[in-house]
């Protein structure tokens, strides 16, 4: 009998657990993070001019040559992904922006915009919001998401929300 309880106290103890990421609507997420980087993505940029960001994140000069690349039907690579956070009530939507520059200098990312999202009441909400277009905050970024990518999470994030592969890294 005990083996019968413990063995049902466990069961629901998972199915719990299933139950939570399977009701997580990633749909939302998606929505949010698409139309939060909408300008940024389209390169209206211009209410970021006079914006100071904390130093070492990104500069506006650099989101400028994203809008000029984009003006100029550059073949830019954008993905985006959703991943869990350590905080159950939170995800982020992760966007990016890189060109390949060919085999000799590699490939260029513009930025990446990450979107922390409160999943805990019915209506999701943006927690935080990071913006990163320099070198050093990118390779963080970077070293994050391939830590995703190649841990368990993945597994639990639907396909349709993720990024078909790794983003490649943003330095040699």
């Amino acid at each position: 009998m005990k083996t019968l309880i413990h063995s049902l106290v466990i069961f629901g103890f998972v199915f719990s657990l299933h139950a939570q990421k399977s009701s997580i609507d990633y749909q939302q997420i998606e929505n949010i993070g698409k139309s939060f980087n909408s300008r940024l993505k389209s390169g209206d940029i211009e209410h970021l001019k006079k914006m100071t960001p904390p130093e070492g994140t990104w500069t506006y000069p650099r989101l400028l040559d994203y809008k000029k690349e984009l003006e100029e039907d550059s073949p830019i690579i954008i993905g985006s992904y959703i991943e869990p956070s350590r905080n159950k009530n939170v995800y982020a939507y992760n966007l990016f922006a890189l060109i390949n520059r060919g085999e000799i200098e590699g490939y260029e990312y513009f930025f990446s915009s990450i979107l922390s999202i409160d999943i805990s009441k019915e209506k999701y909400r943006i927690k935080n919001a990071f913006l990163f277009t320099e070198n050093e905050a990118l390779k963080n970024w970077w070293m994050h998401t391939i830590g995703f990518y190649e841990g368990d999470d993945i597994k639990d994030i639907p396909e349709e929300f993720v990024y078909k592969v790794c983003p490649p890294p943003p330095f040699k």
